[in-house]
Order: structure tokens, then C-alpha cells, then sequence
């Protein structure tokens, strides 16, 4: 991947693309751009969310750990992983491995939370860029549901 840096990174990404360049510039103090290959566990169920991803390439695989089958995949994240730790519990509810080389900007949960709540504006339009994203990945999720 070409070396971008982290608000290059965040005017690229389509969630981001055209917010103000001040608000993207706010964004990168709690950011950082990483690479992780395939196969490397980010995060463990039921460990402290301490970092959040935006993904620009690859994807992260969410797993359960299953007693007697190891940990089973359940889904998979394309966009961003994580965010959920801005509005509620601050754990885990999935285990999430790098299912094909990610490049992403990684975020520190905290400092970005802080960041949040000090500007009610950036905080209410990422909210519902990233509400728009699940979303859509509910519904896709409800598709592929058997249904009678």
C-alpha cells in the first residue's frame, strides 16, 4: 500500500471523504495508520475495546469462542470494527482476526471518545455515517437469514 498519511488516510476513506479538513485534522490526534497480515488476532471476546479501525483494505474476520469447536466465525467487517465502544460497553462481545491483509487507520478509543464528547457536531455526524454502515450491515445480515 502507498505510504499515506493518517489524514490522507481519512479524506480517502468513504466515510470520511468530504468531511472538513479541520474535522479530519481533529481526528488524526487519537490516530495512526497500521498493517496487519492475515491471521493475527486483534482482539479477544470480552477484552477492554481500546482501539477502533477504519478500514481501507482487507477485512477482519469476528469470532465466538465455542467450547469443544475453538472459535467459530461469524461474521465479517469490511468498513470499520469497533465502533461501538464510542456509545456502550467498553468489552468486547466478539473476538476479531485479520481475515485477509488489513490496512487501516487504528484509533485509541479513549482519546477519540474524549474528542467526541468535546465536539457535539464531528460526534453527531460521524454517529450517522456510522449508523448508516450498520445499517446496511444488518440488513445484508437479515438477507442472508433462512427465513420460513
Amino acid at each position: 500500500m502507498l505510504d499515506l498519511t493518517t489524514f490522507d488516510m481519512l479524506a480517502l476513506h468513504p466515510l470520511l471523504a468530504d468531511l472538513p479538513a479541520a474535522w479530519l485534522r481533529r481526528l488524526t490526534a487519537h490516530a495512526r495508520p497500521v498493517d496487519h497480515g492475515r491471521g493475527q488476532r486483534l482482539f479477544r471476546a470480552d477484552a477492554p475495546t481500546e482501539l477502533v479501525w477504519l478500514v481501507h483494505s482487507g477485512h477482519v474476520l469476528l469470532d465466538l469462542p465455542v467450547p469443544g469447536r475453538g472459535d467459530v466465525v461469524v461474521d465479517r467487517c469490511e468498513e470499520f470494527v469497533g465502533w461501538a465502544a464510542l456509545v456502550r460497553a467498553r468489552r468486547w462481545n466478539f473476538g476479531g482476526v485479520v481475515g485477509d491483509d488489513l490496512y487501516a487507520v487504528e484509533f485509541h478509543a479513549a482519546g477519540l471518545r474524549d474528542q467526541l464528547a468535546d465536539d457535539p457536531d464531528l460526534r453527531c455526524e460521524l454517529y450517522a455515517r456510522l449508523l448508516t454502515v450498520a445499517d446496511a450491515g444488518l440488513l445484508a445480515t437479515r438477507h442472508r437469514l433462512p427465513l420460513p
